[in-house]
């Protein structure tokens, strides 16, 4: 069987041109639409996203705010802060870079009102998802939803198995992909470090998830012939003498994959390329109700 590649950068590309589009028909209206992206202290990893955020707004036509924060405004001025931004007309979207500094409770995103919670981070988005009212869902959730749907792979009536159970992509997931639209009514396993005999139950997919964190944790055997294997993980592993040291890699065993997956997401270049366009488009859609409610 050979196994097709679905990668992200052309689906990614495509939504660019969508969104750029309805970000200058704000413009011509008058409304420019913007994202807040608060980063709180000075983790590395966090500033090199912030930036490159940054930059593809400005090629999108969105406009993108660093909101930069002391780890010594403690919790509450953090939330006084974001308090302000969700009260600010002229900010449309909000997020909150993660991981938080050590001290600073990840509850503290929830005072950004679900409005503009474009990266479905809060409490309160999350419980819409679940009761399967309107909300924006989390980027990388949202991102294997848009990877299916715009490769044409059918999702409703089909075993849909997802390892991992996380807030950011298993569990809002699992919600957007039961829900009964055209992209869901799907039949749904969620899987996680509990799960007995996991293997048994990611032979049963017709669609496997992999969202572990784990390098390489699905292996061949693991799949059925001719799943569509999507996979979420990131993870870096060592490669001496390699130009940088490590490699990435996702949670599928990828070398293992080929000829047994009908379809399978590359690591890197599959789902994660989708999700900084996935959060600008949600900025753009937030500023389109604004302007819709004046």
């Amino acid at each position: 069987m050979e196994t097709r590649i679905l990668k992200g950068k052309p689906l990614a590309a495509a939504m660019r041109e969508e969104v750029s589009e309805r970000a200058a028909n704000l413009r011509d209206a008058g409304v420019v639409p913007t994202l807040a992206v608060v980063l709180v202290g000075d983790d590395p990893a966090s500033r090199i996203y912030s930036s490159s955020i940054q930059k593809a707004g400005a090629k999108l036509g969105v406009d993108v705010r660093l909101v930069e924060l002391d780890v010594a405004s403690g919790e509450s001025g953090i939330r006084d802060r974001l308090t302000e931004l969700g009260a600010d007309p002229d900010v449309h979207g909000i997020i909150v870079q993660q991981p938080l500094p050590k001290g600073i409770p990840g509850s503290v995103v929830d005072a950004v009102p679900f409005a503009k919670d474009v990266d479905g981070s809060t409490a309160e988005s999350l419980g819409r998802i679940l009761s399967g009212r309107e909300a924006f869902a989390p980027a990388t959730a949202q991102a294997v939803v848009e990877v299916l749907s715009r490769a044409g792979i059918e999702v409703s009536g089909r075993h849909v198995v997802i390892v991992g159970r996380s807030t950011v992509v298993g569990k809002p997931l699992a919600c957007l992909l039961l829900k009964k639209d055209t992209v869901g009514n799907a039949t749904v396993t969620v899987c996680h470090t509990g799960t007995r005999d996991l293997a048994a139950m990611t032979r049963t997919a017709d669609i496997l998830v992999a969202a572990m964190g784990v390098p390489e944790a699905i292996r061949g055997s693991m799949l059925a012939r001719g799943v569509i294997a999507i996979d979420v993980g990131v993870n870096r592993v060592d490669a001496p003498g390699s130009e940088k040291g490590y490699r990435v890699t996702g949670d599928i065993a990828v070398e293992e994959a080929l000829g047994v997956a009908a379809a399978l997401t590359p690591v890197p270049g599959g789902v994660g390329t989708l999700t900084t366009t996935i959060i600008l488009g949600n900025a753009v859609t937030a500023a389109e109700s604004a302007l819709a409610s004046e």
